[in-house]
């Protein structure tokens, strides 16, 4: 009987040291992915932040040169023979239309929540979880 246990391969300690194997390499993978999801997101701030800087470059470039046309169309009116109360009035009632119809289509494009398909999604799984509960 000893014989026959001699004979036998013992396949235990090789699958557990493969097993073991399988986790480092799960855990390896793991870190790989997490070390890669933070540098993308490091990136993407970075990205960011270049982004707003322009933006914020843009706009101040947009308003002096909207103040240009405003002045430039002020002058036009008063060489014109428009009183400078006038065109000032006609100028500061333009900006107002004008800002009045971007707040009306902000408005209009901001009738749906951000993230709403995602909210969407978390509702319906979370509803099972709501019935279920005692």
């Amino acid at each position: 009987m000893d014989e026959t246990l001699r004979t036998q391969p013992q396949p235990v300690p090789h699958l557990v040291r493969r097993v073991a194997m399988v986790i480092d390499d799960m855990r390896d993978l793991a870190c790989d992915h997490l070390e890669l999801a933070a540098l993308e997101a490091r990136r993407a701030g970075s990205e960011l932040i270049r982004m707003l800087c322009a933006a914020v470059a843009i706009s101040i470039l947009l308003t002096t040169a909207w103040l240009a046309v405003v002045a430039g169309g002020i002058v036009w009116a008063t060489a014109a023979g428009m009183s400078w109360s006038a065109a000032l009035l006609i100028a500061a009632s333009l900006n107002v239309v004008v800002g009045a119809l971007l707040a009306w289509w902000i408005r209009s494009n901001a009738k749906e929540p951000l993230f709403a398909a995602s909210l969407r999604q978390l509702r319906r799984d979370a509803a099972p979880m709501i019935e279920d509960a005692p």
